[in-house]
């Protein structure tokens, strides 16, 4: 018969190594790591998360270390492969802000600088729009259960204290997650700059063809009312794009969880 006092100290040691690693995550991940959220909220929010999965990750979080600094080198192991998947995934969101910072450009609404609430610098009108629109999105579609589960995954994909950070093998990974971001970025903002290319090319003919045109007074306007006529056309295209990228979202997930595994 196990010794209570000994499960005991396994079961805290298990919920202490879930806490941390569920913790990195509520800092960088959507959502749960937006600068709007309140830190006691995240504190709860991780601490309610830690107790329904120290039950599944028992089995796979190793005896706790008699050795204090090896305790702790674990513990901030733990909290960096939670920040690292939450940052992953957050990088498919900066996408969405690339686009819509890009979009601002085009419409005429560059020079409008607003507050993000998911970020800690200000972010332009069509940018905090696309953020919101595709936060709701992330949502709905239920991506943020997704990420809790490839969180208790990870569990067995990076053992406790098997955490190894290797440039060699992460560096691969971001090139390729940065080259992928770009693309969204660009498959978001294609269809309105399209739209925005031809406005632009038909206010040239027409200032060359009626020169006491004031083009920039009616060019402004237009622009401006063609941006948003597009946007409001191709925002389901722009969800479902989105949508369609998450499952690419989690196989990179997978292959961070590979490159922090000791090889």
């Amino acid at each position: 018969m196990m010794d209570p006092i000994w499960a005991s100290t396994q079961l805290f040691w298990t919920f202490l190594v879930v806490l941390f690693r569920i913790g990195g995550l509520m800092v960088t991940a959507p959502v749960f790591g937006s600068p709007s959220v309140p830190v006691p909220v995240k504190l709860g929010f991780s601490t309610a998360f830690a107790l329904a999965l120290t039950p599944t990750a028992l089995g796979r979080v190793g005896t706790p270390p008699g050795d204090w600094l090896l305790l702790v080198g674990i513990l901030l192991g733990e909290t960096l492969v939670g920040m690292l998947i939450g940052y992953l995934v957050s990088l498919f969101f900066s996408a969405v802000q690339m686009a819509g910072a890009f979009l601002d450009m085009q419409v005429g609404y560059g020079i409008y600088q607003l507050m993000n609430p998911f970020a800690p610098a200000p972010a332009s009108l069509l940018a905090q729009f696309h953020t919101l629109l595709l936060m709701v999105v992330y949502l709905q579609v239920n991506a943020h259960h997704w990420l809790l589960a490839a969180l208790a995954e990870s569990f067995q994909a990076v053992p406790v204290g098997g955490v190894a950070l290797d440039a060699a093998r992460l560096q691969p990974l971001l090139s390729t997650v940065i080259a992928q971001v770009f693309l969204l970025a660009l498959r978001i903002a294609a269809p309105a700059t399209a739209v925005l290319i031809v406005v632009d090319a038909a206010l040239a003919i027409v200032s060359r063809a009626v020169p006491q045109m004031p083009v920039f007074f009616v060019g402004a306007p237009a622009k401006i009312a063609m941006g948003l006529i597009t946007l409001a056309i191709v925002l389901p295209l722009v969800a479902n794009v989105f949508v369609n990228t998450l499952p690419l979202a989690a196989q990179e997930v997978l292959n961070l969880l590979r490159a922090l595994t000791k090889p």
